[in-house]
């Protein structure tokens, strides 16, 4: 049986989410264990994708008087609003032959475990298996166009993901690869305040291309704990694991404290 590590982490800081992600990105090597991290956020918090372009059509300015940082994420893909989801990371990689394949792959095996997530929760989600490597540049929200193996229920996007790949070479000099998935399920109905953020965007467009636990009933009446929970069994089902409880050490937090400083908001 695999065992991942799972962080089960407290609500922290934009920088510190981020810098987190970063350094177990970092940390991981050719016989590491996959690092599976659910977290909060102190404060609603907007991250950018790694290439992602500021322009008019994100409102710096309604994020300041809302107090909502703003972060460039080290992963690719559009703007998340957080505080109102349920944020995970994912690293592994070159240990684990379920993860060498390419981005699609990695993305399509992971899904199977949100996929049984979903359908536990009593929903009826189904894959979104557009191939087509097209990209909906005239929206800067994740949540407003779906990709490959991404998941949605009633065709609304439930789930948005992004990661980035790095090489690493093994004793015997080939190259493998190790990944950092980032990802958000919205748990509040945050409408409203993406339609605020992004002016571009009009909340029925919105409400037609997205869903939130709320939006679908779960959420209050499951409460985050409890959600939380489903996930964490309903992966454990499906690869096959065991999860191994093991927060930050403190050399860990020294070395997210030191990589902080790359993740400050953008003023």
């Amino acid at each position: 049986m695999d065992i991942w590590r799972l962080i089960d982490d407290t609500q922290r800081s934009a920088s510190f989410n981020m810098a987190a992600d970063q350094v177990l990105f970092e940390k991981c090597s050719y016989d590491s264990r996959p690092v599976f991290r659910v977290y909060e956020w102190e404060c609603p918090t907007i991250t950018i994708g790694r290439n992602e372009l500021l322009d008019e059509s994100i409102d710096l300015g309604v994020c300041k008087n809302l107090g909502i940082p703003v972060v460039r994420r080290s992963t690719g893909g559009q703007s998340v609003l957080h505080g109102f989801d349920m944020t995970y990371s994912f690293v592994g990689g070159a240990r684990d032959s379920s993860f060498s394949g390419s981005v699609l792959k990695n993305y399509q095996y992971i899904a199977k475990g949100f996929y049984r997530f979903f359908e536990k929760l009593g929903l009826k989600p189904r894959y979104y298996e557009n191939r087509t490597t097209n990209k909906d540049l005239d929206s800067h929200v994740c949540f407003a166009k779906p990709s490959s193996y991404e998941i949605l229920v009633e065709d609304r996007k439930i789930i948005g993901n992004a990661q980035k790949v790095r090489k690493i070479k093994t004793s015997n000099s080939s190259n493998n690869r190790i990944f950092l998935q980032h990802g958000s399920i919205p748990i509040k109905d945050k409408v409203l305040l993406i339609a605020r953020i992004f002016p571009q965007e009009n909340v029925r467009n919105l409400r037609f291309k997205m869903h939130s636990l709320e939006s679908l009933g779960v959420f209050p009446r499951s409460t985050k704990n409890k959600i939380k929970q489903l996930l964490y069994k309903s992966f454990s089902e499906v690869f096959g694991l065991e999860w191994e409880y093991k927060s930050w050490s403190n050399d860990e937090l020294n070395l997210i404290n030191n990589s902080e400083k790359n993740f400050k908001p953008i003023k």
